[in-house]
């Protein structure tokens, strides 16, 4: 158990396990010319009549990348990439995805055998942060001549930022959020847990604030959009205890939980009496296919509410760091930077957005004019985005701020003690005390 898999990319496709060096294309044997074998031979001689001097490297540096899950399309890539590149390779570090194998991961990064490249989808990275284990990537894009920010949707681009500095990027993303009328939610930058009470309170008897949403799931929402509200890792502390999670519990303990067939809920979308429509944006067809609902009015994209306005829950596929302790930084960049070169965001975004603004337009593009169903007789009813709607999710995208700073840790301290508070059996006093006593200790015990 937590045993690490050392897993080797060659120059073909697919794995060679165990293995130290790349099997070349075409067989497992390297023919060589006699003047080789003897010009070997002296460099062998020369090599251990000077030991003691400096190491001769020889072949590509090889760059180790952990990940708790290897992603599919990342797979695929660092065979392309590595095929590609005469001074670098990518060598995979798979972990057992459990306390052991995060265990494992941060005993080798203790004992400085840390990985170069980390999948940040799987680690604690305020915690990360905090403890300076990732590298600041301002600098390598900044002074990057292949990919500028201004390329990058900025929102995004921020997901992992802090005032310190940048810890990592993302090449494609989803987004969950709620979405509304403009007339009867407002604006992004309004969206606060004051507001979304003012909404509550507004509501009568026949209208619903959203549908198939609950008490937790609310909790949930808000925690995963933004966690830096409530757990300052940098200064290791946290504040369940204060009257901005005071206000969260009190919403999510009015949230009433109904579920609409798919004609109610397109009904009441359409007339108001349903105020927000929970959507999961993967890629543009679904999103025009959620928004619709609303009709010709304008819509607003708002997130989640928090202090600051609306958040979304953002999900970034393939996120990526660089070590602190990395000895080849340059070459690291190199390969995190690829990930959002014009290759990679043409050819292996899938089923999310994409972060490069050129990319993102193109389709926009399409979504207004190519029918993703096909032209056969037995594609599917389609209607083409207007420019309104893209216009809604591009504005949306642009305010809506981001946060890819999480903790599973602390989600299941919140879920396990707010229950009690939902279903009437303790106080919010006495459920926000026990959150605040049981996440301090976890955040001082990992910071």
């Amino acid at each position: 158990m937590g045993k690490k898999r050392k897993r080797v990319r060659s120059g073909r496709a697919g794995w060679i396990w165990g293995t130290e060096f790349p099997v070349m294309p075409g067989g497992i044997g390297v023919w060589a010319a006699p003047w080789l074998i003897a010009a070997s031979v002296l460099m062998a001689g020369t090599l251990f009549a000077g030991c003691g001097q400096e190491e001769v490297r020889e072949g590509p540096v090889t760059l180790t990348y952990a990940t708790f899950n290897l992603d599919p399309e990342m797979e695929e890539w660092i065979v392309q990439w590595n095929q590609s590149q005469e001074e670098y390779r990518v060598e995979v570090l798979e972990y057992e995805d459990s306390d052991t194998g995060q265990a494992k991961l941060n005993n080798e990064i203790t004992s400085g055998k840390s990985p170069d490249l980390f999948d940040l989808s799987g680690i604690n990275v305020g915690s990360f942060i905090s403890k300076g284990i990732l590298t600041d990537l301002d600098p390598f894009l900044d002074g990057d001549v292949e990919v500028s920010r201004e390329e990058l949707l900025p929102s995004v681009l921020k997901t992992y930022e802090t005032d310190e500095g940048l810890y990592g990027i993302l090449p494609e993303f989803r987004l969950e959020l709620l979405a509304g009328k403009k007339s009867l939610v407002g604006d992004v930058g309004d969206f606060t847990v004051d507001k979304l009470l003012e909404m509550m309170d507004g509501l009568s008897k026949d209208e619903i604030l959203v549908e198939g949403f609950s008490s937790l799931g609310l909790v949930r929402a808000v925690l995963d959009a933004d966690m830096g509200e409530f757990v300052d890792w940098q200064e290791g502390t946290c504040c369940f205890d204060g009257e901005g999670f005071r206000r969260l519990l009190t919403a999510a303990g009015r949230m009433e939980t109904v579920y609409l067939e798919e004609g109610e809920l397109a009904e009441g979308l359409a007339n108001g009496k349903v105020l927000f429509n929970r959507i999961y944006v993967t890629d543009l067809t679904e999103y025009v296919n959620s928004v619709k609902a609303f009709g010709e009015d304008e819509i607003s994209l708002l997130g989640f509410p928090s202090e600051t306005g609306g958040k979304a829950v953002l999900t970034a596929r393939i996120p990526i760091g660089i070590s602190q302790s990395c000895e080849f930084k340059e070459g690291a960049w190199k390969f995190a930077r690829s990930l959002l070169e014009e290759e990679f965001q043409t050819k292996h975004v899938s089923f999310c957005l994409p972060v490069r603004l050129d990319i993102l337009r193109q389709e926009f593009e399409k979504a207004m004019t190519q029918n993703p169903y096909g032209d056969g007789p037995d594609q599917k009813a389609w209607k083409p985005a207007t420019e309104e709607e893209i216009d809604a999710l591009y504005r949306g995208l642009c305010q809506m701020q981001y946060s890819g700073i999480s903790d599973k840790e602390v989600w299941e301290i919140v879920s396990e003690e707010a229950e009690p508070y939902f279903n009437g059996e303790k106080g919010v006093e006495e459920v926000m005390e026990v959150i605040q006593g049981r996440v301090a200790l976890y955040v001082s015990e990992n910071d």
